[in-house]
């Protein structure tokens, strides 16, 4: 199982307890308990949670909402604890917001596999991400470096390689980033 940070809210204090053992013992950290749908928003806030386990009956429509904003603002990911009837009109949570909806009674296996699943799911969509921007920075990276010794080339008649050891030896000699360098050079230039 994968360590994650887990926020339960639960319509009694039995409840509440029962799933903290039961994760607990597979090695999830209960970083606290809400008891509504009010005090389960503050806490996803202030808290940040990996995962909230909530279930409907706490409060129908303020539970869906919160589901909603902890998923739309990337607070955490959820799953929904349901009865068989009621799961059946939340089955549009997950297309439409990813919130994984789970009917009770809830039997343990089935259960911490769920969980486990969205952890690990959640722990590779980050990573995803963070990648996706570090690509970014690098095709801005490489705009501005190139657009920088264009002008440098245009400027001081110097090749493409010469304006690129420029850069980078400017880089190096005061210990400053090649894009802040280039951004000097555009900002020298364009004026």
């Amino acid at each position: 199982m994968e360590s994650a940070r887990i926020l339960v809210a639960m319509s009694n204090k039995s409840s509440n307890n029962k799933l903290k053992i039961v994760l607990n013992a597979v090695g999830y950290q209960i970083v606290d308990q809400a008891d509504g749908a009010n005090d389960a928003l503050r806490k996803l806030n202030n808290l940040k949670p990996d995962l909230a386990v909530m279930e409907y009956d706490l409060s129908p429509q303020s539970i869906i909402e919160v589901a909603k904003i902890a998923v739309e603002d990337k607070l955490c990911d959820v799953i929904l604890i349901a009865s068989n009837e009621q799961k059946g009109s939340l089955e549009y949570l997950k297309s439409e917001y990813d919130i994984v909806v789970i009917a009770k009674p809830l039997h343990k296996e089935t259960f911490l596999n769920t969980v486990d699943l969205v952890i690990k799911n959640r722990k590779k969509i980050l990573a995803l991400e963070k990648e996706i921007e570090e690509l970014k920075e690098a095709i801005e990276t490489r705009k501005e470096i190139e657009q920088a010794k264009g002008l440098l080339m245009k400027n001081l008649n110097l090749t493409e390689e010469e304006a690129f050891r420029m850069i980078q030896k400017q880089s190096m000699n005061r210990g400053i980033k090649m894009r802040e360098i280039a951004r000097a050079i555009i900002l020298t230039y364009n004026l």
